[in-house]
C-alpha cells in the first residue's frame, strides 16, 4: 500500500517552502532567533489552530502535543505554551504577510494564465471585530470598548488587499494610499466618498461605482431616458464650491428601485459608457464582500484571538487569511463539486487523517504523483 500523509501534511504541501525560508531569513533579525520551535513550526501551529477551530492558546497546545505521532512528519516538535505565546509576541508579524501575499500572487496566475479581457472588479469594504479595551489597550475604538478593522479590496473570492488598522481608523482613510491599475473598476459605499480621492482615480484611469450622499449639492447638465426601475438616469456636476474644487469633471448619477424590495438606491459613477441597469447590478456585486466577512467570522479563528498582543493578533489574522486561501485554491481545483465550507468541514474533522485528498477530490493524475500549486 502507498504511504499516504495526513489530509493537513497534503495542505501544507501547496505552501512554497523555499519562499517562505526566504522570507524568514530575511526578516527573521527583527524577532528572537528561533531554536528548536522553528518559523515553519510555529506557521504549522497556527494552520493547524485554525482548520480545527481550535479556541484557545491552550486548546491549541493540547490539541497540537497530543496528536504527535500524527505529526511527526511534519517536523513539529513538541510545543509548550510559553514558547507559542512568546513566538506570537515577539516574531515579527509581517513574514505571515508577505507568505500571504506571495500566495495570493501565485494564486492569481493559477486560476487566469491568460490575460482577462474583462474590467477587473474590485470589491472595498472594511468589517470590524469588536475587543475588550482593558485586554487590548492599543486597539483603540471607543471609551470603554476596543476594536479593529479588516480593510480589505476583493477580487472575485481572493482578498487581495488587507488592511489592520485599529477601530478608530476611519474606512476612507485607511485607502488613500492603495494603489489601483488603470481599467480597474472599484465597488464601495458611502463610507468612501471622497470627491478627492475619486478625482484621483479617475485620472488615474480608474472606474468607480458607488453611492450618492443624500445632501450632495450637483447640477443636472444631460437628462437620459428612464424606464422600469430606473427613476432618474442623469450625467452631473457637483455644484458646492468645495466639489467642484475637488471633482470638476462630468460624473454619472443613476437613481434606481429594487423591484424585489421596493428599496431605492443613488449610484455615483464615472462609467458614462454603461446603462443605468448595468450600473445597478455592479452595486448589486458589492454584496460579495459581506458574504466574505460572513464566512471568515463564522470559520475561521479570528473572533477570539490566542494572545492580546498587536503583533499576536496580526499573526492570528494572517495564517487565518492563508489557512482561507489554500481552501479556495482547493476548491477551485476539485472536480467533484465540493464547496467551501465542505472543505472547511471535512478539514476540521479529518486534518490529521491519512486519506488521498487528492483522490477524494478526483484531482489524482495518471502518474500518480501529487499536483503541486507551485513548481
Amino acid at each position: 500500500m502507498a504511504h499516504c500523509s495526513t489530509l493537513m501534511g497534503q495542505l501544507l504541501q501547496l505552501i512554497p517552502r523555499h519562499v517562505f525560508d526566504h522570507l524568514v531569513d530575511t526578516h527573521a533579525w527583527q524577532g528572537p532567533d528561533a531554536r528548536k520551535f522553528t518559523y515553519w513550526s510555529h506557521l504549522v501551529t497556527m494552520l493547524f489552530g485554525q482548520w480545527s477551530a481550535r479556541k484557545s492558546l491552550r486548546d491549541v497546545v493540547f490539541s497540537v502535543n497530543r496528536q504527535g505521532h500524527k505529526l511527526y512528519h511534519l517536523g513539529l516538535p513538541e510545543v509548550k505554551r510559553s514558547t507559542l505565546s512568546d513566538a506570537n509576541k515577539l516574531r515579527p508579524a509581517v513574514i505571515f504577510e508577505k507568505t500571504y501575499y506571495k500566495l495570493y500572487e501565485r494564486l492569481s496566475a493559477e486560476f487566469a494564465p491568460q490575460p482577462q479581457k474583462a474590467t477587473p472588479i474590485k470589491i472595498i469594504d472594511a468589517t470590524t471585530i469588536d475587543l475588550c479595551a482593558a485586554v487590548f489597550p492599543w486597539a483603540k475604538f471607543r471609551t470603554r470598548k476596543g476594536a479593529i478593522k479588516l480593510h480589505t479590496v476583493l477580487t472575485g473570492l481572493l482578498p487581495q488587499c488587507v488592511l489592520v488598522t485599529d477601530g478608530k481608523t476611519h474606512d476612507r482613510q485607511a485607502v488613500q494610499d492603495l494603489h489601483f491599475e488603470p481599467g480597474d473598476l472599484l465597488i464601495f459605499d458611502r463610507a468612501y466618498l471622497d470627491y478627492a480621492w475619486l478625482y484621483r482615480l479617475h485620472q488615474d484611469g480608474v472606474w468607480f461605482v458607488t453611492r450618492l450622499k443624500s445632501n450632495s449639492c450637483y447640477e443636472v447638465i444631460q437628462e437620459q431616458t428612464a424606464a422600469g426601475p430606473v427613476l432618474a438616469d442623469q450625467v452631473i456636476r457637483l455644484s458646492s464650491p468645495q466639489g467642484q474644487a475637488c471633482y470638476p469633471e462630468l460624473l454619472r448619477r443613476v437613481h434606481y428601485r429594487d423591484p424585489e424590495t421596493g428599496q431605492e438606491y443613488v449610484f455615483l459613477t464615472n462609467r458614462l459608457d454603461l446603462s443605468a441597469l448595468e450600473v445597478a447590478e455592479l452595486y448589486r456585486r458589492r454584496w460579495q464582500i459581506e458574504l466574505f466577512f460572513k464566512w471568515i467570522k463564522q470559520n475561521l479563528k479570528i473572533k477570539a484571538f490566542y494572545g492580546t498582543s498587536k503583533n499576536a493578533v496580526l499573526i492570528q489574522i494572517w495564517t487565518a487569511l492563508i489557512a482561507y486561501l489554500l481552501l479556495v485554491w482547493v476548491k477551485f481545483k476539485t472536480k467533484a463539486g465540493w464547496g467551501l465550507l465542505e472543505l472547511t468541514r471535512l478539514a476540521q474533522t479529518m486534518l490529521l487523517e491519512r486519506m488521498d485528498l487528492w483522490a477524494l477530490l478526483g484531482l489524482r493524475p495518471p502518474d500518480n504523483r501529487q499536483p503541486l500549486l507551485f513548481n
